[in-house]
């Protein structure tokens, strides 16, 4: 049986060398320790192995939030392959997109708890390991960016990557995230509310997806990919403002405008989600976080009162009612618009 106190002893050593990050088996050695110490703490379970030839201190994995076990996860695959650029669904938490379903995927271990499965990208042929998937192809100079001190792909790459193996409704939202990102990356601490509406911005981070996916057109799905970029709206400022806006387009609903100024009859200019404008019409998607207190349903009451008093017809609708049965959204839509137009003729 190992001895405790040598194990403990390694582990110090290994949390110190890495300063607790991972370090390889030969840095290790390089540092006086032997095989022999380290299988040892291994299997004492003072060391973790997050890929073969991998070392960290345990409690270095224990004391990690999600992001430090994830960034150590990383660095555990990138010390095997040097060579590898993080990318997909790595890329997209090491960017911080705010997208479930492109969150990485985990792996059970009994000791660990959930590890993650790290995505790499580099020349060659592509493998897939339990805690490691590596996508074979290209990536020029332009597809790259340093994050976390990383090398990942860069937004445009990671959000297209991802995209082509979603469902186009999944992959739109996604879009939308990627044009919004690009936006805001290219000007810090100016107010996105308002850069996303501007041509000149939007007309950039268009550009700068559809140049990535013209790099990419032997890519598989990349091309039925172009038309999705193309439709694209920046200003979402939600998962589900995009899945609404995908739903009014599959009913073939008229299209609205997302995230305009309205004038209130309070005299406050309120951020509308989707905006009919000929119609009076403001679309509002109601998400489980919009309004978590009795103060923010208050304060949307009266919101929604002083825009109803401007003039304006509110339709609102929820997730469920958007996503789960959008029949139900889109309905209350064209009975909106058909009271709407109603109202135009009587009083025209």
């Amino acid at each position: 049986m190992p001895d405790p106190r040598r194990t403990v002893r390694t582990e110090q050593v290994i949390a110190q060398l890495g300063r607790f990050r991972p370090i390889d088996r030969r840095t290790a050695l390089a540092h006086g320790l032997t095989d022999g110490q380290l299988r040892a703490a291994l299997k004492a379970g003072r060391l973790v192995s997050l890929q073969p030839g991998t070392l960290l201190a345990m409690q270095a994995w224990t004391c990690a939030d999600e992001q430090g076990r994830h960034l150590s996860a990383v660095l555990s695959a990138l010390l095997r392959h040097p060579r590898a650029v993080v990318s997909h669904r790595s890329a997209a938490f090491m960017h911080g997109l705010p997208y479930d379903l492109v969150h990485p995927q985990m792996c059970a271990d009994s000791i660990l708890g959930p590890v993650p499965i790290v995505d790499l990208t580099q020349p060659g042929r592509g493998r897939r390991e339990p805690r490691l998937r590596i996508f074979p192809g290209p990536l020029p100079g332009a597809h790259r960016e340093l994050v976390h001190g990383f090398e990942c792909t860069s937004i445009a790459r990671t959000v297209l990557d991802l995209a082509t193996s979603m469902p186009p409704d999944q992959a739109l939202a996604l879009i939308d995230i990627g044009l919004r990102r690009l936006i805001a990356g290219a000007n810090p601490g100016r107010e996105i509310r308002r850069l996303v509406v501007d041509p000149e911005q939007r007309a950039f981070a268009l550009n700068a997806l559809l140049t990535t996916a013209a790099d990419l057109d032997s890519k598989r799905g990349i091309k039925t990919l172009g038309r999705l970029i193309r439709l694209g709206e920046p200003a979402a400022e939600s998962i589900l403002e995009s899945l609404s806006r995908w739903q009014m387009r599959a009913h073939r609903l008229p299209m609205p405008q997302c995230q305009l100024p309205v004038l209130g009859e309070d005299g406050c200019t309120y951020w509308a989600d989707f905006t009919w404008t000929d119609l009076r019409i403001i679309g509002e998607a109601d998400g489980v976080t919009k309004y978590v207190t009795r103060a923010d349903h208050v304060r949307e009451k009266l919101r929604q009162e002083a825009l109803e008093r401007a003039g304006w017809l509110v339709v609102r609708w929820t997730w469920r009612e958007a996503v789960v049965t959008p029949t139900i959204m889109t309905n209350r839509i064209k009975a909106a618009i058909a009271r709407q137009r109603a109202f135009a003729k009587r009083t025209a």
